[in-house]
């Protein structure tokens, strides 16, 4: 009897570290994917407000005003949405015969960050397989002709 209780003892030794890191590798990744949730619900308003708004300063003023107290859970992206490689928001015309009109198409660019442990890993990653260099969210809002920021 004796023997079966230090068994169970060097099993529960040998279980423990595998049980914990995949417990914190679970927790790693829920935040890494609150973080792409955070971003990409916050691209797709901006996208959504430029497509009503269409002008450039005005989105820009949007842009700052919900971007401002945006706080990342986890340490594993880097995203600054005032600079141009981080955040994009174009207008292409659209002049074909079923629609006029325009779109406005809003990109997203997470960099991994090489402060956070899973970030180091993905650059690794990114060495190997260069469209890895991070993560891109991409939105496409239609504006029909004519539509300004009253709506009509």
């Amino acid at each position: 009897m004796r023997f079966q209780k230090a068994q169970a003892i060097v099993e529960f030794a040998f279980v423990l570290p595998l049980f914990l890191l995949l417990m914190v590798g679970l927790f790693y990744f829920g935040f890494a994917f609150a973080d792409y949730l955070t971003v990409s619900n916050t691209t797709r308003s901006i996208a959504h407000e430029a497509s009503i708004v269409q002008d450039q300063a005005k989105v820009q003023q949007f842009i700052e005003r919900e971007t401002k107290d945006l706080t990342f859970i986890s340490d594993i992206f880097i995203w600054k949405p005032n600079d141009t490689k981080y955040l994009k928001v174009e207008y292409k015309n659209i002049d074909n015969t079923s629609q006029k009109g325009m779109d406005v198409v809003v990109t997203s660019h997470m960099d991994y960050s090489s402060s956070s442990y899973f970030g180091r890993i993905m650059k690794n990653f990114s060495k190997i397989s260069p469209s890895k260099k991070g993560v891109n969210i991409v939105y496409t809002m239609y504006c029909p002709p004519g539509l300004n920021s009253s709506g009509n």
